[in-house]
């Protein structure tokens, strides 16, 4: 009876262990997000990312920026966008572009081929946290582009998840509808899975290069859902201010989650009441 007791209890010991075991190797869901990954959160909430009234951001074009043309060119600039009265620094897509068919050209950086990697022409994640962590140090947030709505043609979602884009009455992965943006394919909103996936990425920055969060790109064309969902989680993920920026005009991006709009045609509006001596009414 002794020995049939040992056993049963070295059996119950390895059942736990192996249940333990197997549960530390799978992805667990985040308890923010509500999402599954297996991110660990890099750096430590900035807690003085400015009011939506006090935020003066600087956008930065990170190929043409600084002579070296990248992530470390424009940390060494960041004392000379702090003293224009920057507190947050907007950069430009980071990620790797897309090929294109005209020799000699480098690409739109809003073709994006990978949406988890720093494009190698700029640097790599660590050159990221350490520009995050110097702006950090100088009172100043950093936010990425982000670009939902499209892809490049060669982004590997083409070839592993089809059913993850829009499709015409051919079969065929379509451009953005009423544009004429070749380099890009344009995502299906209706795939629950990609929707998903596109949340993942989103949170892989914040968790892994502490950003703080997002510019995104051609926000109109993306259903108002989606961004509610996804800047939910957004904000979850870390205890701190997040600042969401939608490059758009429509007015529900406000009920999204947004904190900012930027439509182009208010600027040209804008322009209009100071050349043309418009009234404030025209806007």
């Amino acid at each position: 009876m002794k020995s049939n007791a040992n056993i049963f209890l070295a059996l119950l010991l390895s059942l736990a262990f192996i249940s333990c075991s197997s549960s530390e190797e799978n992805p667990k869901p985040d308890p923010n997000t509500g999402t599954e990954n297996e991110y660990q959160q890099y750096g430590s909430p900035f807690d003085k990312v400015a009011a939506n009234e006090d935020a003066v951001i600087y956008q930065v074009n990170v190929r043409s920026f600084s002579p070296e043309g990248n992530l470390k060119g424009v940390q060494k600039r960041l004392g000379d966008i702090q003293k224009l009265g920057a507190n947050v620094i907007y950069l430009m897509p980071i990620y790797p572009v897309g090929k294109i068919k005209m020799a000699g050209k480098l690409g739109s950086p809003y073709s994006i081929k990978d949406y988890k990697a720093v494009n190698s022409d700029y640097g790599n994640l660590e050159d990221l946290r350490a520009l995050v962590t110097e702006a950090h140090s100088k009172n100043m947030a950093v936010i990425l582009d982000w670009v939902a709505n499209h892809t490049s043609w060669d982004n590997q979602w083409i070839t592993t998840h089809p059913d993850w884009y829009q499709k015409d009455a051919s079969g065929n992965i379509t451009i953005p509808p009423g544009t004429n943006w070749q380099d890009v394919a344009q995502l299906n909103y209706t795939n629950a899975e990609m929707k998903k996936a596109m949340i993942d990425a989103m949170s892989y920055w914040v968790y892994n290069a502490n950003i703080d969060g997002f510019r995104c790109d051609a926000a109109d064309f993306v259903p108002v859902t989606f961004w509610s969902e996804a800047i939910t989680k957004i904000r979850k993920i870390k205890n701190q201010r997040m600042i969401l920026m939608a490059e758009g005009s429509r007015a529900n991006h406000y009920d999204a989650g947004f904190d900012y709009t930027f439509g182009f045609a208010y600027f040209g509006a804008l322009e209009k009441v100071f050349s043309e001596a418009q009234s404030a009414s025209y806007l």
